[in-house]
């Protein structure tokens, strides 16, 4: 439509963003990288191929383009800074260079000036300034990588906040009874089996002071559209494409599998002049994909017939205190959420793990999972029957899919086997020995025979600092309910290049032959369970102890 277009920060769309990280050998392959969509008779799922442009190349229409990994460094080194990139060579995109593992105080070790946030807040006040009084219409997108995992703030940021200040949510303890097992099998989020108060308020002050850092560059932005005489004829969209768990249900990040209100309720600020009223609020249910319309009718622009969205101005305007009846989200391809005025209903499809119904009137904390009380059977029918109709009527392409997998009783589910660890001991140096048992709730007759496996994974992450696999023998091809079925103690020798830290221990079973686990049968997280934490120390250079501290 003749505007110039800029765009400044995060893309993530099309799953082009990875580069060359250490992580890539354990993939097969080095350099960059991307995630390949591939279809499948059941949904979809990502895997990892080797190729793919970065975030470094303007796409979608957009001609000024500033990125996190090559343009980043470009900028580094024209501030002087390259030594930053000496010393932290994998810089850039969600790498901060995080000064700690998740579950210790820690920050960004770049400095707050030389940060990316500040690096995209910078490129798009240059390009503000550079449109004024030109005439010319444009376009931009600031799009902060955070506040995101790391959530490792720069410097003083990371203590605008006292723990006091950032205290613990009303619904933190939170023992998931009664919901879906992935969410406690979710051993990278749920950690209020781990954590104590101190570490979860330690990471909201950190959380809420990245937000502030952000925060603070905005208002550079802000102030250079009031400089240049741009702030009155010019449209700002404050949003965001999520949000994090901040200890709500003893969870922290994204990725817990759960469709609660910390995840999908996110900020949103608007400001069209001509339209809306400073300091006007509204609690009608909007959703992101409103967003386009809007835009296109309040810039004068046709809105194409055959969008989802719905533009908001006769919300902005006051014309109406309503929008929709309902909205939904989809939840990493394995759930659908909805929610109206008062309920909210979780269809869990993918894994078909229990589905999940809010009284956010009574209870919006969402503790209490009323999907399966007798007393609200219609209204958790209700609303699963509307999202299933509504994957019909959006043409979702795998709509039948989703029926068929919805019509199954969530049952299927119930873990079948649940590792344990036993027999721990340090053996001294770099070498430790731990044993694990088997406890069988079902009977179960495998396709094949599994290999019990054993993997050591850095802090909260997911890559495998060094693992065990496979045990010496598979220990059994048979399950019995009720027995419980011992494999070790083993040896381990701890890779004397380790770093010091926390290590998720994961025990899982896999068939070589097939090249397959079980799956759903141990519960969530693929293939394997979490089991506990190893921590690793290190004096004068050399490992000095590794301990466990099992699950609770």
């Amino acid at each position: 439509a003749g505007y110039d277009t800029g765009y400044f920060g995060k893309w993530h769309l099309g799953g082009n963003m990875y580069r060359g990280r250490e992580d890539n050998r354990a993939r097969g392959f080095g350099g960059d990288w991307y995630f390949r969509r591939v279809e499948s008779p059941d949904g979809f799922k990502f895997e990892a191929a080797a190729g793919g442009v970065g975030e470094d190349k303007p796409q979608h229409g957009f001609t000024t383009w500033e990125g996190g990994w090559e343009q980043y460094h470009q900028w580094l080194r024209d501030q002087g800074q390259g030594e930053l990139l000496t010393k932290f060579p994998s810089l850039g995109n969600h790498n901060d260079a995080p000064s700690g593992p998740e579950g210790t105080h820690h920050w960004s070790q770049i400095p707050a000036e030389y940060h990316m946030e500040a690096f995209f807040a910078g490129q798009a006040d240059r390009f503000i300034r550079s449109h004024a009084g030109t005439g010319n219409p444009w376009c931009a997108v600031l799009s902060f990588f955070g506040p995101h995992s790391p959530v490792a703030p720069p410097r003083p940021w990371d203590e605008k906040y006292t723990l006091e200040q950032a205290g613990l949510p009303p619904n933190h303890y939170d023992k998931l009874e009664g919901k879906p097992i992935t969410q406690r099998a979710s051993a990278q989020c749920y950690m209020l089996p781990r954590w104590n108060d101190g570490q979860f308020m330690d990471y909201r002050r950190r959380y809420f002071g990245y937000c502030s850092y952000i925060d603070h560059q905005i208002g550079r932005v802000f102030q250079a559209l009031q400089e240049t005489n741009q702030w009155d004829n010019t449209i700002v969209v404050f949003t965001s494409d999520h949000g994090d768990m901040v200890g709500a249900h003893g969870m922290i990040l994204k990725l817990g599998c759960c469709g609660y209100e910390e995840l999908y309720r996110v900020p949103t600020f608007v400001h069209i002049p001509g339209v809306t009223r400073a300091g006007s609020s509204t609690d009608a249910l909007a959703s992101n994909i409103d967003f386009m319309p809007t835009l296109l009718e309040a810039t004068g622009l046709s809105v194409p017939s055959n969008l989802d969205g719905k533009s908001l101005l006769p919300l902005l305007r006051g014309e109406t205190s309503r929008h929709r009846q309902a909205i939904f989200s989809d939840c990493s391809d394995s759930s659908l959420i909805t929610r109206d005025e008062r309920h909210k209903f979780v269809l869990n499809w993918k894994r078909r793990d229990l589905d999940e119904l809010y009284d956010l009137q009574s209870d919006p904390g969402e503790m209490t999972n009323l999907a399966y009380d007798p007393a609200h059977k219609a209204t958790a029918d209700q609303m699963r029957k509307r999202v299933l109709d509504w994957t019909a009527e959006t043409t979702h392409p795998f709509a039948a899919v989703i029926a068929a997998q919805a019509a199954k009783t969530p049952e299927s589910t119930v873990v079948e086997m649940r590792p344990e660890a036993e027999k721990f001991g340090y053996l001294g140096g770099n070498e430790f020995e731990m044993g694990v048992v088997w406890h069988v709730t079902k009977p179960l007759k495998p396709e094949g025979r599994y290999w019990s496996f054993m993997q050591f994974l850095r802090g909260n992450s997911g890559e495998i600092a060094f693992r065990a696999t496979p045990y010496p023998e598979p220990p059994v091809t048979e399950w019995k309910a009720g027995e419980d079925y011992h494999v070790g103690p083993v040896k381990f020798v701890v890779p004397p290049e380790t770093a010091a830290g926390n290590f998720r221990v994961r025990v899982g079973l896999y068939d070589p032959a097939l090249k397959k686990g079980p799956g759903n049968l141990l519960g969530g997280e693929g293939n394997a369970r979490t089991v506990g934490m190893l921590t690793i120390t290190r004096q004068g250079g050399k490992i000095s102890g590794v301990s466990f501290k099992p699950q609770e």
